[in-house]
């Protein structure tokens, strides 16, 4: 039996010969391994790393795909995958040695049709704000305590890198090439729905290298709150209230803002401004608390930023859910 790896890719230069190593070491009994890298046509090294690569392993092969975007490789891999088996996995991921299997066992032992792995955030990058990144993106106050990275063990709603049963995603029509994120929550919900279940098992872990400054992980908040709207709008139960949040928390704020500024002016009343003043230090006061259940790096270091990293993130997500609500543009 074979299961093939389907890894979309485009300027992974940095990340992704690790990443094929990680493949490559997994230690297997069950089935024989396929590799799929499925390249926007990188504009980087990441083809020639992979072409070479390749040559040296003829069970990697690179798979071009024209469309650039996420979802098409996905659907690329599926028509080309030789195996039963899929394995969705990502480049910006090292995958422990025995991930494969563990997730492969697990999904025979359930009788699923879908099973991953714990992820792991680590940053590779040794600096204050990459720590701070990587602090967030583990946090259940930053990521919300349904997220696929802080889920517990057991039945999920979503499966984060994890192997699938291929036929049941041909079944389904492959993945929704009109979302640009969050393709992985629709695969998901549509699976639930046809009645297949969905597992994540801690038996195994990979890690996964988010952004690794303060720019770039707000960029990444705003652009997941936009896709969330028409992620809403395609299938709406893919989307649960947990990705709302920061978007209502947001407008809260706004309102107040404008509403207390307008009573300020016309009644001399600084209520509504006292209000917000208290939401944003409650949220601060929670980032501090998320702070302290952190056990590395400089406690100072923790209390003093990550409680307003953790506010900068929320309102950068519901941003770009408020954003895209008012003008329908994504980004």
């Amino acid at each position: 039996m074979i299961l093939t790896i389907i890894c979309p890719t485009f300027n992974e230069e940095k990340y992704i010969e690790k990443t094929i190593n990680s493949f490559l070491q997994q230690k297997i009994h069950s089935f024989e391994l396929e590799i799929l890298i499925c390249d926007g046509m990188s504009t980087d090294n990441t083809r020639a790393i992979v072409q070479s690569m390749s040559a040296k392993n003829s069970i990697i092969r690179l798979v071009d795909n024209p469309n650039k975007r996420t979802p098409f490789a996905f659907n690329i891999g599926l028509k080309e995958a030789k195996g039963d088996y899929v394995a969705i996995l990502g480049a910006h991921c090292e995958y422990e040695n025995n991930y494969l299997q563990t997730c492969f066992d697990k999904l025979s032992e359930k009788k699923v049709i879908a099973c991953s792995g714990r992820v792991i955030t680590k940053v590779i990058h040794n600096t204050l704000q990459a720590k701070l990144c990587e602090w967030v993106s583990n946090s259940r106050f930053g990521v919300s305590g349904n997220s696929f990275r802080v889920i517990k063990e057991g039945y999920v709603h979503t499966v984060a890198y994890g192997i699938f049963n291929k036929q049941a995603l041909l079944d389904l029509g492959g993945y929704n090439e009109k979302l640009i994120r969050n393709q992985d929550n629709d695969m998901n919900q549509r699976l639930l729905d046809a009645g297949y279940k969905l597992y994540s098992t801690w038996n195994t872990h990979c890690y996964y290298y988010p952004p690794y400054t303060i720019k770039q992980l707000f960029k990444y908040a705003k652009t997941n709150g936009s896709w969330n709207v028409i992620s809403f709008f395609i299938n709406k139960k893919s989307m649960r209230l947990h990705h709302f949040i920061p978007f209502l928390f947001v407008s809260a704020i706004l309102l107040l803002l404008l509403i207390g500024i307008v009573e300020y002016f016309v009644n001399h009343s600084t209520l509504l401004l006292i209000i917000l003043a208290a939401i944003i230090s409650l949220h601060l006061l929670i980032g501090i608390i998320a702070s302290l259940l952190i056990r590395e790096g400089n406690p100072f270091i923790r209390i003093i930023l990550l409680p307003f990293v953790f506010l900068g993130f929320h309102l950068s997500y519901g941003w770009g859910t408020l954003k895209t609500f008012i003008t329908r543009r994504f980004t």
